[in-house]
């Protein structure tokens, strides 16, 4: 697993997966995440924009399907969210 320590990102596309974020600082980054191995501690977002793929993403749309009022999702073009009938 990577280690990144009080680093600060800047205007960058960072994939959390497989690292460890310790008390570091993403400003206007595109934040992506798949599988949810990563630890985040300490870390400060400031106007991020969050990419779910893979198993984060069906994750999230488990919770937006229990939670619909308290989990706002912005789906990409042409995907019909977690409520779309089969």
């Amino acid at each position: 697993m990577n280690v990144f320590e009080e680093k600060v990102f800047l205007g960058q596309t960072v994939r959390l997966d497989y690292s460890r974020w310790v008390n570091c600082v993403f400003k206007e980054c595109e934040i992506i995440a798949v599988t949810g191995d990563f630890e985040l501690i300490g870390c400060d977002f400031q106007n991020c924009k969050l990419i779910l793929e893979g198993e984060a993403q069906t994750v999230a749309r488990l919770m937006y399907i229990f939670y619909p009022d308290k989990i706002p999702l912005i789906f990409h073009e042409g995907d019909p969210g977690p409520l779309a009938k089969s």
